[in-house]
């Protein structure tokens, strides 16, 4: 009964370390190649300056693979208890809605909130004040620095941190799997 108990604990740890990578693997194919849940479902709800078409930065696609990082912990826990039609048909759905989660935060809500620093950063660059004359009179290019080229550099910190973080926060789920991949047992 023991020896059944942790076939079923393991092949399960197992499926949802699959299941989380096809998350994962979809939702960097998604971002690599800048399809969107939210654009093509319905695109009149996005912010009339996310509609065009951005050239690919890594600071976007670290962001939503940290993003889907954070929400796979949270997977529903009750649907490993359902018939094996029925959790392929809760997949699709769950791969549906974190990836409809993922855009509409990357969109919705993380590029306006970058667009606040942007915004501060342009006018760190342009401010005329005396301190500001004083330090740009030792350092000339720092304002071309906080114009044109700080916000991409903070943009891409943020996101690797993020991701770096989320990485370190689903290790240990991560590597109980691998652990039991590698040695054939769940390790004690």
């Amino acid at each position: 009964v023991r020896m059944r108990k942790m076939q079923t604990q393991a092949t399960e740890l197992v499926r949802d370390f699959y299941e989380s990578l096809l998350m994962l693997t979809l939702g960097l194919l998604l971002q690599w190649n800048q399809w969107h849940v939210v654009r093509i479902l319905n695109a009149d709800t996005l912010p009339a300056e996310v509609t065009e078409q951005q050239p690919l930065n890594w600071s976007a696609v670290f962001f939503s693979s940290g993003l889907l990082l954070t929400l796979l912990q949270y997977r529903p826990q009750w649907i490993k208890r359902c018939s094996l039609q029925l959790r392929k048909l809760l997949l699709l759905l769950e791969v549906l809605i974190v990836l409809f989660v993922v855009d509409y935060v990357l969109l919705s809500i993380w590029q306006p909130f970058l667009n606040i620093f942007d915004l501060v950063l342009h006018t760190l660059g342009n401010s005329q004040g005396s301190w500001s004359r004083l330090v740009f009179h030792y350092c000339p290019g720092l304002a071309d620095w906080l114009i044109n080229d700080a916000f991409y550099f903070m943009r891409f910190l943020i996101s690797l941190a993020w991701f770096l973080i989320a990485i370190e926060l689903a290790a240990p789920k991560w590597r109980l799997a691998i652990d039991f991949l590698v040695l054939g047992q769940l390790p004690e």
